[in-house]
């Protein structure tokens, strides 16, 4: 479906943000897909999406394109305020980093066999590192 006024993720944070909301649409709001007769397609179609993975233009086409598909403009209208509001939050406790993929790869994979999330993981190596300047 062609929308007059293209709406588009451009970012890591909104791609992270519209995915989490949409993951939790399927199983806590159901009034998000009140008379949806594709909810179930479209959550086939969702569950490959990982926010764990090197996120790059390429997931964003992929998700912008799912939104294209599957979300009526009812549905739009609530990811956009869903993502205005996660994004507000996100400006008062987070700072946003840009790796390189190969650094983002690594560091998740260290985190994942650790059973951390990447920012423990570099909590972890800063401390290391604060320890060796000692």
């Amino acid at each position: 479906m062609q929308r007059a006024n293209k709406w588009r993720i451009r970012d890591e944070e909104e791609f992270v943000i519209a995915l989490n909301y949409l993951q939790r649409s399927f199983v806590k709001s159901p009034t998000f897909w009140e008379g949806s007769s594709k909810k179930d397609e479209a959550q086939k179609a969702l569950q490959p999406f990982d926010d764990t993975l090197p996120i790059d233009e390429i997931y964003f086409n992929k998700l912008n394109n799912w939104i294209d598909e599957y979300l009526n403009e009812n549905q739009l209208k609530k990811l956009r305020v869903a993502m205005r509001v996660g994004k507000s939050r996100n400006r008062h406790k987070r700072t946003q980093v840009t790796l390189e993929k190969q650094v983002h790869h690594r560091l998740s994979g260290q985190a994942k066999e650790l059973g951390l999330n990447l920012s423990q993981m570099v909590n972890l190596l800063l401390d290391k590192f604060q320890e060796k300047e000692s």
